[in-house]
């Protein structure tokens, strides 16, 4: 009697994976859409682009401190501010928000890349990166003491593992998904990776502003995801060769 079974199947759709005695099944379709290989790529011409902000509605809020208490002559010995939200005094811009199209069925080349997330006076730079699936981050330490890099992923596989000073490690991105990373040995770092299916995505400026562009003409839903705001979507409709505005106004919970 065999005790072990693996076999794979295809049929009408369907992948059959069967393992130990169960049975799991998968749909073809939901996997793709998941990968975002859904998206199909398209030469764009003429195409529109869009641009706005992102505001604070209310008063500006106090920056967060955050607490230095470990390797001092490395990170400081003061505490440094958080940037879990920043907003500009003036403007009431907000910084570090994807705008993203939502479920776009068809555009521009999806162009991956090897982006870079550092680690500088035990600090992520930049707080929020905003990647393609498929796309890899170079995971850098330019501190001289050891951090320990731990993602809080759900579809992309998650690590834990220690960076030495001056040293670097390279993840993959498959999937898209919002993914939290820390610092397990300097508990105030953190900073987010998110994941997008298409390549129409933008993190906005200190200022607040963005911009997307050769975006098909259509009409779309666009989204603004903020760690501590939350999300909020608009729909936006795109002319060929225009530019369409599009202004977003995020609370605090």
């Amino acid at each position: 009697m065999v005790k072990s079974l693996c076999c794979v199947s295809i049929i009408s759709g369907l992948i059959l994976s069967v393992m130990s005695g169960g049975v799991l099944v998968y749909n073809n379709d939901a996997i793709a859409q998941e990968k975002g290989v859904a998206y199909k790529e398209i030469e764009v011409k003429d195409g529109g682009n869009i641009v706005g902000t992102v505001k604070f509605d209310g008063d500006v809020p106090a920056a967060k401190m955050l607490k230095v208490d470990k390797d001092e002559q490395t990170c400081g010995h003061e505490n440094k501010l958080s940037e879990e939200l920043v907003v500009n005094g003036e403007s009431k811009g907000v910084k570090n928000v994807v705008v993203s199209l939502v479920d776009i069925a068809s555009g521009k080349k999806i162009e991956t890349t090897t982006a870079t997330l550092d680690q500088k006076e035990c600090l992520f730079t930049p707080h929020v990166l905003a990647i393609p699936v498929g796309s890899s981050v170079d995971l850098l330490n330019s501190d001289n003491v050891m951090h320990n890099l731990h993602s809080w992923s759900i579809k992309n596989p998650a690590f834990n593992e220690g960076v030495s000073g001056g040293g670097k490690m390279t993840k993959k991105f498959d999937l898209p998904e919002v993914a939290k990373i820390t610092c397990d040995v300097h508990k105030w770092m953190s900073s987010f990776v998110v994941v997008k299916a298409n390549p129409y995505f933008a993190v906005t400026d200190e200022n607040g502003r963005f911009r997307i562009e050769n975006v098909p003409a259509g009409t779309y839903k666009i989204e603004a995801w903020q760690e501590k705001l939350g999300k909020k979507t608009s729909d936006i409709a795109v002319k060929s060769k225009e530019e369409a505005v599009v202004d977003f106004v995020l609370t605090k919970k």
